[in-house]
């Protein structure tokens, strides 16, 4: 048989075949183009499975990695705080520490300068013992330059200890400050408000803001109240018996 002969005849075969009903079709090519479906089909769950497991995978990643992220954060918190504290810390430390050495360093010479206090009041008592003695016409030239020279050297002594921090407590004509004085007894005054200070028997000190010793004052308790005079009733009734 001829080549074209054997064309007509898969042509003609092909048309037998389309004209087939579809009871007559072959059971094997349906099953065929189902199986190719649902592969298919079968592919498209497939992928959507997969880009849902891989959204739901980026999303939990995601969530893990904002966790970490704000977990690394409160604990550079903590710590960030921590360190601040513990330098304010140090920093408080550092200055009481300083303060406490200023203050050492103030008053490092106070034993001394309370040791010389008494030598102070010796100087003055001797002034006030000497100056009730002087008189200016008929005491010895000798005796006087000697007044003279404890007075200067009870001034260069309060000189140098005021180069140290120590000065002298006001007390006289002004008023009373429990503070820095201690009142030996009160006393009216028509001159002296109450309240202030009369005289003073006992020099106070005081180192820088620190009192050594209170000054021993006298206290003014005010103007006295004098009794109203009394009638002299003896001299009425003479009176009146002249009349």
């Amino acid at each position: 048989m001829s080549k074209n002969n054997e064309v007509v005849i898969e042509i003609e075969t092909e048309k037998e075949n389309s004209k087939k009903p579809d009871f007559l079709i072959d059971e094997s090519e349906e099953d065929t183009d189902a199986s190719a479906e649902t592969d298919v089909e079968a592919e498209e769950r497939t992928l959507e499975t997969l880009e849902t497991e891989l959204e739901a995978l980026k999303e939990d990643f995601k969530k893990q990695l904002e966790a970490v992220a704000e977990s690394e954060r409160e604990q550079y918190q903590e710590e960030r705080e921590r360190l601040l504290r513990t330098a304010a810390e140090a920093e408080n430390i550092k200055k009481r520490v300083e303060i406490e050495a200023q203050k050492q360093l103030k008053f490092a010479n106070k034993n001394i300068i309370e040791g010389l206090i008494p030598v102070l009041d010796s100087f003055e008592a001797a002034i006030k013992s000497v100056d009730g003695k002087v008189e200016t016409n008929e005491t010895p030239s000798d005796f006087l330059n000697f007044s003279e020279g404890v007075q200067l050297v009870h001034k260069q002594l309060l000189d140098v200890l005021k180069i140290h921090g120590l000065t002298p407590i006001e007390a006289s004509g002004g008023p009373f400050d429990p503070n820095q004085h201690e009142a030996v007894f009160a006393t009216e005054s028509d001159e002296i408000p109450e309240g202030n200070v009369i005289e003073e028997f006992r020099c106070g000190y005081q180192l820088h803001d620190q009192i050594l010793r209170a000054a021993q004052v006298v206290v003014s308790k005010g103007k006295s109240e004098q009794p109203p005079p009394k009638e002299n009733k003896t001299e009425e009734t003479e009176n009146t018996t002249e009349n």
